[in-house]
């Protein structure tokens, strides 16, 4: 596997299978799906082709037996589709996978989408603010996970370390949340290094309710979510709308913080960090002939003002960097067409013709202090400076792909070809409050028009060899080509074009070894083609720290191993997996000085280099297990190691999970109290050091009790009550900006009519 750029040339399970999954050290848990033993094992690869003409329409996952609200749905079969491009049940492919089910997520609390994955095996979730969630899998986050919105890129070409671009969809247009763990730039390209997560939208299945409503208030932070959805139609043609609206205050951390770190908030409540959401979603389809399809998706969303808290509070850094510092507006706008067409009884399975458009919108606002800045306890050292730093920052995308399906014998082909075109457009004025506005004449943080544009090609052989053993095979060719105009205000940093090449493989290999218990290994490949972020960013980059641009860089590179043992009986079911991931070329800030700002102050001044390579490697494990007819039990947990030196951006989780019980006395009743935990971490890199946000003599452990219930009012309507952070504790999850949330009630309605 090479990259180049052209710069440089370029039964019942028996006690001892028990132990024997145990001593393999290698650990993951996941929604697996429980399958008859008569029919787990895959029908042959003949068949399947016919199986896509009774498929959901629309991208959508086939339609699922539907649980009432409340169920513990996440013991029904499962269907991904990311994993490997097309619809399969997630225990018949080697890949690890997570899915969640919107039964699931709705009986979760959330101030946005990456919430839902916190405590999921293999995921740990960090944030600059409470609405910038941004998932870390196996040890690599922001810029180096994939992020897709129904197969199609959300990650843009100025995507950052530390990304809060999920923040952006709605979470409650869903219809799941898949979770990749591992490398799949052999299906999708640059960035999927540690993983990829795929948002699913919802199609319409004939015999739902056509009105659905959620509606909840929340106590911390104070604030309301409504989310209202209407579908109608047939299996001819069909349409949905969803609306929703979000707001939420300031949020409360638990008992006793240290006030220093939170300064210059005097108590536990964080000023400024709530924020509104508004959120539309239209998604329809007409079938064009008994086996064609057009669906047509479009999704707008706008979080008006959010402030940066790392930039407003000390934290563990020595004063307070900005009076004022955020993001306004924020938004996101979605269009997405595809054909799709279906055979039957032919060599050819499925055809889908793609054609996409995303705007993403990242406007910014800054006001540091024209005196020294403040540092606890002395607030009045610090007077804002008349002068506020307004940007306007954008991602125009345009992305087309063409998949063939097709099956020959006992093999099923995936490939096909897809091209990205991302422009980016940039503007930074100052705004005096006496003066007006004139532009920045430093310019802006990207030069205005600089391009991202990723061409590939794939192909996929999924091969069962028996009903036993079963290989999945891939190789892809990716082509990007960066272009940034001259800047006469950045003439050392513009006017120059880039070209990077990779060649991913993957390998994935399934063995069972009884019609539940299955082996799983996977080799891989991924990269990253330095982005429009990493080669021109110029300009503040956290807190008081400056950034300057790289024209020089190279891609990243990773290689992968994991490996483990599934379990998908009735009353239990769990993965046990281990990986090991190593990393070259990795792209890191380093510092290259200091400057001295216009109000006294000493900025730190970095710049992202090729400077390091990482081994990162870890333990994922996790299961539930069914007491009879009401009882379950559930746990997971992830262990993450980055062999020293650690790097740059690096931010490794501590060893994490959940654990918990639930009651389901009726259908659509539970009752669930669990646990939340992390263990302490210590191990920091020198930049985790110097970061505001991460305490530098390690971020402490903490096990934290919540509950969630849900009680069916009647058929169609469910109660749900969550309590959160029961004791009121005060903890930080590793690598985030605030303390979380204190003691916290959420009380929600689910109805359909």
């Amino acid at each position: 596997m090479s990259i180049e750029d052209r710069s440089k040339a370029p039964a019942r399970p028996s006690r001892n299978l028990l132990l024997f999954a145990t001593a393999c050290g290698f650990i993951q848990a996941a929604p697996i799906l429980a399958l008859p033993i008569a029919s787990n094992l895959p029908p042959p690869a003949s068949t399947r082709a016919k199986d896509l003409l009774v498929q959901a329409a629309g991208g959508a996952p086939a339609a699922q037996p539907t649980a009432a609200p409340g169920d513990d749905n996440d013991l029904l079969p499962t269907v991904t589709v990311t994993a490997t491009r097309r619809r399969e049940p997630a225990f018949d492919v080697p890949t690890a996978t997570t899915v969640l089910t919107r039964a699931q997520t709705l009986e979760r609390t959330q101030t946005d989408l990456a919430d839902l994955m916190r405590g999921e095996t293999g995921v740990f979730v960090r944030a600059t603010n409470p609405s910038a969630g941004s998932p870390v899998i196996r040890g690599a986050t922001g810029r180096d996970v994939l992020l897709l919105v129904d197969g199609f890129r959300l990650s843009h070409a100025f995507a950052r370390p530390n990304v809060q671009y999920q923040g952006y969809v709605d979470p409650f247009f869903l219809e799941q949340l898949e979770i990749v763990r591992g490398p799949v730039s052999t299906l999708y390209g640059s960035d999927a290094m540690g993983g990829a997560t795929n948002v699913i939208t919802p199609s319409f299945k004939v015999g739902e309710s056509a009105f659905r409503l959620h509606t909840d208030y929340n106590a911390n932070p104070a604030g309301s979510s409504t989310y209202f959805q209407y579908q109608g139609g047939s299996a001819r043609a069909w349409a949905m709308v969803g609306l929703t609206y979000r707001s939420f205050g300031d949020l409360a951390v638990g008992s006793s913080p240290d006030l220093q770190v939170i300064f210059p908030n005097p108590t536990a409540r964080i000023g400024r960090s709530g924020y509104e959401y508004y959120g539309a979603n239209v998604k329809g389809e007409v079938r064009l002939a008994d086996n064609q399809f057009f669906t047509f998706t479009t999704q707008y969303s706008r979080i008006p003002t959010v402030q940066r808290q790392d930039g407003i509070i000390q934290g563990y850094g020595e004063n307070v960097a900005s009076s004022e510092r955020g993001f306004s507006p924020q938004g996101r706008t979605f269009v997405l067409g595809e054909y799709r067409a279906v055979f039957a009884d032919t060599w050819l399975d499925e055809v889908r013709v793609r054609l996409g458009y995303q705007q993403i919108q990242d406007d910014r606002f800054q006001r540091n202090f024209a005196r020294p800045r403040p540092s606890f306890p002395d607030y009045g050292s610090g007077t804002p400076s008349p002068d506020t730093t307004l940007e306007s920052n954008f991602s125009d995308l345009i992305g087309t792909s063409a998949v063939i399906k097709s099956t020959w014998g006992n093999n099923v082909f995936t490939y096909g070809a897809e091209a990205y075109f991302d422009r980016v457009g940039s503007t930074r004025s100052l705004r005096n409050d006496s003066t007006g506005a004139i532009p920045d004449p430093n310019g802006p943080r990207y030069v205005d028009g600089s391009t991202f544009n990723q061409y590939g090609l794939f192909m996929q052989d999924e091969i069962d060899w028996s009903a036993q053993f079963k290989t999945l095979l891939g190789l892809r060719y990716s082509l990007i080509d960066v272009s940034v105009p001259f800047s006469a205000l950045r003439p050392n940093s513009s006017g120059f074009g880039r070209r990077f090449e990779a060649l991913t493989a993957n390998a994935g290999f399934l063995y069972r070894f009884v019609p539940d218990l299955q082996f799983v290994l996977n080799l891989g490949t991924g990269f990253r083609a330095p982005n429009i972020n990493d080669l021109g960013n110029a300009g503040e980059r956290r807190a008081s720290d400056i950034n300057i641009p790289n024209s020089s860089l190279s891609p990243e590179q990773v290689f992968s191993i994991d490996g483990g043992l599934r379990w998908a009986g009735s009353d239990f079911k769990g993965e046990v997996i281990g990986f090991w991931s190593r990393y070259t070329d990795r792209i890191t800030s380093q510092s290259v000085g200091t400057v001295v700002n216009s109000d006294g102050s000493t900025s730190e001044v970095f710049q992202s280099v090729n400077r390091d390579n990482e081994t990162i490697w870890g333990i994922e494990l996790g299961g539930r297990y069914r007491l009879g007819d009401v009882w379950s039990l559930f746990a997971t947990g992830t262990f993450t190691y980055a062999e020293a030196p650690l790097v740059g951006e690096t931010v490794i989780p501590p060893f994490n999970g959940m654990l918990g019980v639930r009651f389901q006395p009726t259908p659509g009743t539970y009752i669930e109290p669990y646990l939340r935990y992390a263990t302490y971490q210590g191990r920091l890199s020198e930049n985790n050091l110097t970061d505001p946000r991460i305490n530098p003599n390690g971020t402490p452990g903490f096990v934290v009790p919540n509950l969630r219930a849900g009680f069916p009012l009647n058929s169609a309507t469910t109660l749900r009550v969550n309590i959160n952070n029961v004791l009121n504790t005060n903890y930080r999850e590793h690598g985030t900006t605030l303390d979380a949330p204190g003691f916290g009630v959420n009380v929600g309605i689910d109805a359909l009519f």
